[in-house]
C-alpha cells in the first residue's frame, strides 16, 4: 500500500469517526432510549424487595455459569431508594436535566441491578441498552432538545442561535454497535438448522412466551413463509453494516431494520427488545435528515404543528425562576425519588410485615405432593411428541408448503407430520384408508432423535378409485392424527387398458 492511499485510509477513518455535526440524532437517542431501557424496570418496581435485595431470592447471572455470587446483595433499606434513583435518573437523562451527571448514576445501577436478577430482568435487550446509556454517560448528548441546553442558553449573556456542533464518535459507535449485534446473530444462525428450515420460528410464533401474538399464531401456518424470511432475515443482518453507511442502501438497510423489529413484536409477542433497538436507531439521523426535514415542514406550512411541543416546554421553563440552582432541584428530586421508592414499599408491604399477626408464614407442603414432585416421573403421551400432521402436494425449504384436502390422479401426496423436540428415536407408520378403514397401503420410517419432522411420499394412480380416503398416522402402534381427503377425477386409461395397477 502507498503512503499516499494510507494517508487517505486515515483521512478516511479520522473524518467517521472526528466529524463534527450537530448532534441531533445523539438527542434524539438520549430521549429515547432511557425511556425504553425503563419499561421493564418499572414493571418490577413493587418486586424490588423479592428480586434485588437480601431479603429477596436473587439469581444473579454469575450463579447461572456455575460461578457464585459476585455482586453484594443489598439490604432492602439500601437497595430499594437506589432502585428508585434510578429510575428518576433515567427520566431526568431523557429531558436532558443534568444529563451527564443523571447517565453516569443511572448506567451503574442499571448494570447492577440486571444481573441480580438474571431469570427475568437481566435479557439480551439489558446489553444493548446498559451498552447505548454507556456511550450517552461519556457524549455530549445534551447539547441540544434539552433541559440543559435551555438553562445554558438562558443563562448567556450572549444567547447564540446556532447549535452546538460535536464529534460523532459516541453516535459511530452505537451504530456499529448495531452492526455487530446483528452481524453476531447472523453468525449463531446460520450454525442453526432447525432455524432456516422455520420451526424455531413456528414454535415462538405459536407460544405466549413473551405478550400474545395473534398475528404470528396467523402466520405460523405460512409454511413456505418460514424460512423465506429465515434466509432474508440473515442476508439483512450479515449486509447491514457493510450497507448502512452507503447513501443509496441507507434507507433501504433501516427500513427493513424498522420492519424486523415491528415484525418480531407482532409475530413473537417480543415488546421492550424493539422498542431498545427502533431507539438506538435514532443515532443513525444526521444533521442533513433533520435539516431535510425541517424544509419540508416549511414547506408545507405546518411548522407551528410541529413546533408546539418547543413553545409548551420553554414556557413551562420560563416559569422556573432563575434564582433557584438547578443542582439544588435535581437533588432535591433525587431525595424525594429515594424517599418515594421506600414509601412505595412499604405501602405495598409485600410480606405482610405490617399485619397484626406478624411475618408471613411458610405453610409446610403436604408429604404426599413432595414425594410425587421428587420421585415420580409421569410418561409423556404419544401423542405429545408430534406437533402436527398435514396433507399437501408442495414442499419448500423441505415444508409442506400447501395444506389440501382434495386430489387427483397422477398428483404426489406428501404427507408430512412435525414432531416436538426432544423425542427419542421412534418408528413411524402411515396407513391408507379408505372410507370403511380398511388399509389400503401402509409405509413406514424410522424418525431419529435429531429430526423434527419426516414426509411420505404416495403417487396417486389408478388403485385407488374416487372417493372418500384418510391417512392415518400411528407410533408405538398407536393413532396419533387421522387427516381425510377426496379423490376424484378418473383413473388414467392407459394403464387399465393394459392391466396395470399403479399407486
Amino acid at each position: 500500500m502507498s503512503l499516499k492511499t494510507k494517508t487517505q485510509s486515515r483521512s478516511l477513518l479520522r473524518e467517521f469517526f472526528f466529524a463534527e455535526e450537530v448532534p441531533f440524532g445523539l438527542a434524539l437517542t438520549r430521549i429515547a432510549v432511557p425511556l425504553a431501557v425503563s419499561i421493564p424496570m418499572w414493571y418490577r418496581l413493587p418486586r424490588v424487595r423479592q428480586l434485588f435485595t437480601s431479603d429477596g431470592a436473587p439469581t444473579q447471572l454469575s450463579e447461572l455459569f456455575g460461578n457464585g455470587p459476585t455482586l453484594p446483595v443489598l439490604s432492602p433499606g439500601i437497595a430499594i431508594p437506589l432502585y428508585g434513583v434510578m429510575l428518576l435518573c433515567l427520566m431526568l437523562a431523557s429531558v436532558g436535566f443534568r444529563t451527564r451527571l443523571s447517565l453516569c448514576i443511572a448506567t451503574p445501577l442499571y448494570l447492577y441491578f440486571n444481573p441480580l436478577d438474571a431469570v427475568g430482568t437481566m435479557t439480551k435487550y439489558s446489553v444493548i441498552g446498559a451498552h447505548m446509556l454507556l456511550l450517552l454517560a461519556v457524549s455530549r448528548c445534551g447539547a441540544v432538545w434539552s433541559v440543559d441546553a435551555f438553562l445554558k442558553q438562558r443563562n448567556s449573556t450572549l444567547p447564540s442561535v446556532i447549535p452546538p456542533r460535536v464529534p460523532v464518535w459516541p453516535v459511530r459507535l452505537i451504530q456499529l454497535l448495531f452492526c455487530f449485534v446483528y452481524f453476531g446473530a447472523a453468525l449463531t444462525k446460520i450454525q442453526t438448522e432447525a432455524f432456516f428450515s422455520g420451526e424455531q420460528m413456528r414454535y415462538w410464533m405459536l407460544s405466549n412466551w413473551n405478550y400474545e401474538n395473534p398475528v404470528g399464531e396467523l402466520m405460523a401456518m405460512w409454511s413456505p413463509l418460514l424460512p423465506i424470511s429465515a434466509y432474508v432475515a440473515v442476508i439483512w443482518e450479515i449486509l447491514f453494516g457493510f450497507l448502512v453507511f452507503q447513501r443509496r442502501s441507507r434507507i433501504w438497510m433501516l427500513g427493513m431494520g424498522i420492519a424486523f423489529h415491528v415484525m418480531t413484536w407482532l409475530t413473537l409477542g417480543l415488546f421492550v427488545f424493539p422498542a431498545i433497538c427502533l431507539s438506538g436507531y435514532l443515532a443513525f439521523v444526521t444533521q442533513d435528515d433533520v435539516l431535510w426535514w425541517r424544509r419540508r415542514i416549511r414547506r408545507r406550512r405546518v411548522a407551528a404543528l410541529f413546533s408546539w411541543p418547543a413553545r409548551s416546554v420553554s414556557g413551562l421553563m420560563t416559569r422556573i425562576p432563575a434564582f433557584v440552582p438547578a443542582g439544588v432541584a435535581w437533588t432535591c428530586m433525587i431525595a424525594a425519588a429515594a424517599i418515594a421508592a421506600t414509601e412505595l414499599d412499604l405501602q405495598l408491604d409485600l410480606y405482610a410485615r405490617n399485619r397484626p399477626e406478624g411475618f408471613l408464614e411458610l405453610s409446610p407442603l403436604d408429604a404426599d405432593v413432595a414425594r410425587t414432585m421428587i420421585r415420580d416421573k409421569q410418561p409423556l403421551r404419544e401423542q405429545d411428541k408430534f406437533f402436527s400432521f398435514d396433507l399437501g402436494t408442495v414442499s419448500i425449504g423441505n415444508q409442506l408448503a400447501n395444506r389440501r384436502s382434495e386430489f387427483t390422479y397422477g398428483q404426489t401426496m406428501i404427507a408430512q407430520c412435525n414432531l416436538n423436540p426432544p423425542h427419542e428415536d421412534l418408528w413411524v407408520e402411515c396407513l391408507l384408508q379408505d372410507s370403511e378403514q380398511r388399509t389400503v397401503e401402509q409405509f413406514g420410517q424410522f424418525v431419529t432423535r435429531d429430526m423434527l419432522r419426516a414426509n411420505f411420499i404416495y403417487h396417486i394412480g389408478n388403485k385407488l378409485l374416487p372417493g372418500e380416503y384418510s391417512m392415518l398416522l400411528k407410533s408405538a402402534n398407536q393413532e396419533i392424527y387421522r387427516r381425510p381427503f377426496r379423490l376424484t377425477g378418473t383413473p388414467p386409461q392407459q394403464t387399465l387398458d393394459a392391466g396395470l395397477l399403479t399407486n
